[in-house]
């Protein structure tokens, strides 16, 4: 534990928990890790709530499950993508390429115990080891054998309203590479889906067949709103269910993405590439 961290920003978050862990002996290959983080191949992240980042990631360079907790006396600069996003509290989790399940697990009960706002707030409050584990939060953290949805999920969820321009759709699917963006209401349930395909219906031309009168114009991404192009008929799936039972679903009714739901609400995004990803250490698909 690091706390106080003095660090700026993610990366020297990171580079300062790393070198701790290289102090305890916990890094048996100093020289894969150092390699890694000079690649800026951290690229794995939980944002859980708006103060916490659980960067993570297998390597050979630990032989065992090792995690660092790091309290930053100021907030730092989340990411470059988001340069309005801060982070006050920086969890990193290294583990062998073999410890799939413990791995997943771990992050899992990490994310879930920061997830508690009275927690955090203590937590950045922490500057002292001993003021770190006298939170019962982190004191009692536990981790849960069998996967759920909420283990492998992108809790980082882009949406939109049904009032949103078609034109802000695109340039935020177009910053982010997102191929569908759920549609949500004031009280974030879920109301529908856009994706990739009914961008594509709306905006282009219809092409012509036999017999069919003039060919249809495009629309314009500036008169359209999402509430006019979105999928409404969705199916959402809840963070506490198993793993297994929804990739099983997702494979048999050829469902390449799903919301995640908790209480009505929407709390993350699922993928059939995010659980490739995530279980077997492959690229999204």
């Amino acid at each position: 534990m690091l706390a106080p961290l003095e660090a700026d920003s993610v990366h020297a978050a990171v580079a300062a928990l790393a070198q701790r862990l290289r102090d305890t002996g916990a890094v048996e290959r100093p020289e894969r890790l150092d390699a890694l983080l000079a690649e800026n191949r951290m690229r794995e992240v939980v944002h859980v709530g708006e103060r916490v980042l659980l960067p993570h990631l297998r390597t050979d360079a630990v032989s065992r499950l090792v995690v660092a907790l790091g309290v930053t006396p100021r907030p730092i600069q989340a990411g470059p993508r988001d340069p309005g996003e801060t982070a006050q509290v920086v969890v990193l989790v290294l583990a062998p390429p073999a410890a799939n399940d413990l791995y997943l697990q771990t992050v899992a009960a990490l994310a879930r115990a920061l997830r508690n706002e009275d927690a955090v707030q203590r937590l950045s409050s922490a500057r002292s080891p001993e003021e770190v584990l006298a939170i019962q939060e982190i004191r009692d953290l536990t981790i849960q054998p069998r996967l759920l949805v909420r283990d492998v999920m992108t809790q980082h969820v882009h949406r939109v309203t049904p009032d949103t321009t078609v034109r802000e759709l695109l340039r935020l699917a177009g910053t982010y590479r997102l191929r569908a963006v759920p549609v949500v209401g004031e009280d974030l349930e879920v109301l529908g889906m856009v994706t990739d395909r009914d961008l594509l219906r709306h905006l282009l031309p219809s092409p012509l067949r036999p017999g069919d009168g003039p060919e249809r114009p495009a629309a314009s991404p500036d008169d359209l709103r999402v509430r006019d192009i979105m999928s409404r008929s969705v199916m959402c799936i809840s963070e506490d269910q198993g793993l297994a039972e929804v990739a099983s679903v997702m494979v048999n009714k050829d469902v390449e993405r799903l919301p995640v739901v908790h209480e009505g609400r929407l709390t993350g995004f699922l993928t059939r590439g995010d659980i490739l990803r995530k279980l077997f250490g492959l690229r999204a698909l």
